[in-house]
Order: structure tokens, then sequence, then C-alpha cells
């Protein structure tokens, strides 16, 4: 029986993963214009993100780190900008279905706080969860364990809404069925490791009815 929802945040219930990889390249553009790619980081995590960007120097890697996060600090995510249109309205219905509905992202935990207090979803949601908060990041699946813990779910009991292949990876490797979101992703994304596919979030509410 289903009794669970949970969410991943960037590229699902906010179209953020664009607007953070087009902040990264413009702030490279400046500090660090030797760089040429790779400029697409969906689904990744922040550690990853800054290997892969500066691979062998860890002085340059912690000192381009550091910056990016006053020049992030100052061009800020508009949530309520960037929120998701069917986002209030699918969470709507799944509670009023009875279904508890969890968050398990890859962003820091401040994040996502600030996400929901900006898109007034704060009461909307049982249990979040960060992959920073965890033992290991996604593709791993504890990001989703943890948050299922603390739902006081079982994976079985669960779906999970993905969008990128390693956030599906991680939702696959819970044990819950995954939804691939289509929504926000680039042509071509391989979202083949999910159990099934939908092109908007509302279409979520068709397929947990099925």
């Amino acid at each position: 029986m289903l009794r669970a929802v949970i969410f991943d945040m960037d590229g699902v219930l906010v179209d953020t993963e664009g607007f953070y990889n087009r902040r990264r390249a413009a702030y490279l553009a400046d500090a660090y214009p030797s760089f040429d790619g790779p400029w697409d980081f969906t689904g990744s995590n922040d550690r990853a993100i800054w290997e892969t960007i500066v691979p062998d120097n860890v002085e340059l890697r912690e000192r381009l780190h550091a910056g990016y996060d006053a020049y992030r600090a100052v061009h800020r995510e508009d949530y309520a900008q960037l929120v998701n249109p069917y986002a209030k309205d699918v969470i709507t219905a799944l509670r009023a279905a009875g279904l508890l509905v969890g968050i398990a992202s890859s962003s820091d935990v401040s994040m996502i706080g600030r996400m929901l207090a900006e898109t007034g979803m704060e009461a909307m949601v049982d249990a979040y969860v960060s992959g920073h908060d965890v033992a290991r990041h996604k593709p791993a699946p504890d990001v989703y364990l943890v948050c299922m813990e603390e739902l006081g779910v079982m994976p079985s009991e669960c779906v999970v809404v993905e969008d990128s292949p390693t956030g599906i990876a991680s939702g696959v490797a819970s044990g819950a069925r995954v939804v691939a979101l289509a929504q926000f992703v680039a042509s071509g994304t391989n979202q083949s490791e999910a159990h099934m596919a939908i092109e908007r979030l509302s279409d979520l509410l068709g397929v947990i009815c099925r």
C-alpha cells in the first residue's frame, strides 16, 4: 500500500538546475576563465561538482568554492519564481488522499527550508532531508532511506519523484518505485532506469491512481 511520496527538490519542485548551471558558469567566467567545461551538473552534489571543476589542486578548489559561496549569496535563487507551477496543487491532493510527503535533496538543508518558506509550502511537507547530512550522496540511496525513516514508512510503501539519472538511481537503490519527471530536463536526458515517466508534475496524480 502506498503511504508516502518523496520528491527531489531541484528540477522537480523547483526549476533550479538550469539556473544553478548558468550562475556557476557566470562566476567561473571571471574567477576561472581557463575552465572549459563541463557546464551541466544536473543531479550532482556540491563536492563532486567542485572536484570535477578543479580535480588536482585542492587549494585552488577551496578558494574558488569559497568565492562561489560569496557569489551565490548575492545572486540568490528566487524560489517563488522558480517553483513548479503544479507543485502546490499536487502536494495538496496527495495530502488530501492521506499520503505523507517528503523531500530528499542534494541541496543544503537551509536551502530546502528556504525554498519551502519562499513558496509557502512549509506546512505541506512532513519531512525533508539533505544529502549533506547523510553518509553517502546520490546515487547512493541514503538520503531517501533517511527520509523514509523520518516518515515512518518502508521503501515498498513509497513513490519517489526524480529528474536526473543520478537521482533516479538513488531512488531505485532505495527500493522505492521511481517516477521520472521530464518537465524541466534537457532533451536526451537518460531517465530509463525509472519505473515510469511523466511529462509534467500534474501527471503524477494519474500515475498514482493507476
